[in-house]
């Protein structure tokens, strides 16, 4: 017949027989559960082990291969952090020579191997002593990839330099933050230079900004104590605005171009650009630009005139895609002035003239050699612009001078405007 009230589920109520197989069921799960959260724990450990020689390792590493010049916890951090990092063979920093670099490589994600760069370069105290060799000529749009109805310039290839502060620790872009280290008179070196980039395919944010300011800093600042350097270093800013690369109407620029919007309102447009890109302006600034450029419609406007006073003129085709019109004027200070060229012309400080399509005029701004470049394009542009050639780098000259408080201003010869 069916079991007494006391029966239960597993066999009758008090046999001891009917509770031993739940029992030993639930025994035996603890224990599968026990033994596996020792090896989940043991595997942890082993892990963390791992992870802490990983890091040892790699702080070594970059120890070693930057000079000792940089925090390896903050290169770590950067880009959300990483406990495994190689160092490039080919390059270490090395304080005795000129210029050296170290590179840092993560091997945590595959495909984006790059991860930090440092560029120490160090300036020898006498100018003769400095074998660097610069270009002055810019190019500034795609004009190669150009196709019909392309914009051209819309937007730049690079950002302008922005001063870190007001300029005195260095200049940063869109990718570097350079930092800077001004030596006091006397010693092998005048200036101690520290370049930084973050490898990453996102563009940087203003974090990223500060922790790279920070180790160009750091950088600069050990390596002018270990070369002989005295100098001291402006902190670190706190505000570091984006660079830009997309150009807009001339007359709403304001920074490094608020010169060009005066300029214009007081002599007139003309054919003269009415696109600008400009960048905060620093008064004490190694380096600051700006980029000015015609729209194609600006263009368009001025060809009809231009084919009417010139025998043989250029196709507007080119002028909107291969050819864009455009200028670009630059102020350039202390080391920065040195090894500069306008194609075979040397442009040193304390000088002034014009040679293929560039004009340079110089001054001294704080007791330091300033060099000032205006380049003009591609021809036709600068016999379109004959007449107005003087008068904008005057402009330009007079705004950068007088912003910085430079004196002894040597100023191209009218000749040097005219026509070859």
């Amino acid at each position: 017949m069916g079991g007494t009230s006391g029966d239960g589920p597993f066999g009758p109520t008090g046999d001891p027989g009917g509770r031993s197989r739940p029992h030993k069921a639930l025994t035996a799960l603890l224990c599968v559960v026990a033994v596996a959260g020792i090896g989940l724990s043991g595997w942890a450990v082993v892990t963390r082990v791992l992870d802490f020689r990983a890091r040892s390792e790699s702080r070594e590493r970059i120890e070693e291969g930057c000079g000792g010049l940089v925090d390896p916890d903050l290169v770590l951090a950067l880009h959300g952090g990483t406990d495994r990092v190689e160092l490039s063979d080919r390059h270490s920093i090395h304080i005795d020579r000129r210029s050296s670099e170290c590179a840092v490589h993560r091997t945590d994600r595959p495909g984006t191997p790059s991860h930090f760069s440092l560029v120490l370069t160090l300036s020898p105290e006498d100018p003769g002593a400095d074998d660097r060799l610069v270009k002055t000529g810019h190019e500034p749009f795609e004009r190669f990839s150009a196709g019909a109805g392309s914009d051209v310039t819309a937007v730049a290839r690079y950002a302008l330099p922005h001063p870190l502060g007001d300029g005195s620790l260095g200049e940063y872009d869109a990718e570097t933050l350079t930092a800077r280290a001004h030596c006091a008179p006397g010693g092998p070196f005048s200036t101690v230079e520290a370049e930084v980039r973050a490898w990453n395919d996102d563009p940087l944010t203003a974090q990223d900004r500060r922790q790279l300011a920070g180790l160009a800093r750091q950088a600069a600042d050990r390596a002018a104590g270990r070369s002989g350097c005295t100098a001291g270093l402006p902190p670190v800013p706190t505000a570091f605005p984006v660079p830009g690369t997309a150009l807009g109407p001339a007359a709403e620029a304001g920074g490094t171009c608020a010169w060009y919007g005066k300029f214009t309102a007081a002599e007139g447009r003309g054919p003269l650009p009415d696109r600008a890109l400009a960048a905060p302006a620093g008064k004490a600034s190694d380096h600051d630009a700006c980029l000015l450029a015609l729209s194609p419609e600006g263009t368009a406007g001025i060809w009809p005139a231009y084919e009417r006073t010139t025998p043989n003129p250029r196709d507007l085709h080119k002028a909107l895609t291969l050819s864009p019109l455009w200028i670009q004027t630059d102020t350039l200070v202390g080391d920065e002035t040195r090894g500069l060229r306008a194609g075979r012309a040397p442009v040193r400080a304390g000088t002034a003239g014009g040679e293929e399509l560039t004009w340079w005029a110089s001054s001294v701004c704080g007791g330091r050699p300033a060099v000032h470049l205006m380049q003009v394009s591609h021809e036709p542009y600068d016999d379109i612009l004959r007449d107005r050639l003087e008068p904008l780098f005057r402009a330009y000259v007079d705004e950068a001078t007088a912003r910085r408080g430079c004196t002894g201003v040597a100023f191209p010869r009218t000749a040097d405007f005219a026509g070859r």
